[in-house]
């Protein structure tokens, strides 16, 4: 008989953070798509690639930060989640010149 985990790792406040940056971040992307081109089809072309860049970059500081999430949830996480999303390339980059 084993003893089970009660907390399991991919449940907590990295999660809830990741899903609340990317729910905050389709209306931001469809307004900033809304800015570019002149056609349908660049807007959906447009909000689709900074839909993927937000969905790249919250499983990318997820996976990087999961294990170690201790913050309590409170706005300013949040918020500090919804910017690490959007500039999830340079808080790679600064990580790994870190170790």
């Amino acid at each position: 008989m084993s003893l089970k985990d009660n907390e399991s790792p991919f449940f907590g406040n990295a999660l809830i953070g990741a899903c609340c940056a990317i729910a905050a971040s389709v209306p931001v992307s469809a307004y900033v798509a809304s800015f570019i081109g002149d056609s349908y089809e660049v807007r959906v072309m447009v909000y689709g690639a900074i839909l993927l860049w937000v969905i790249s970059g919250a499983i990318t500081i997820f996976f990087k930060t999961y294990k170690s999430e201790k913050k309590r949830l409170s706005l300013r996480f949040i918020l500090l989640w919804f910017a690490s999303v959007w500039l999830w390339p340079l808080l790679v980059f600064f990580g790994q010149s870190r170790q």
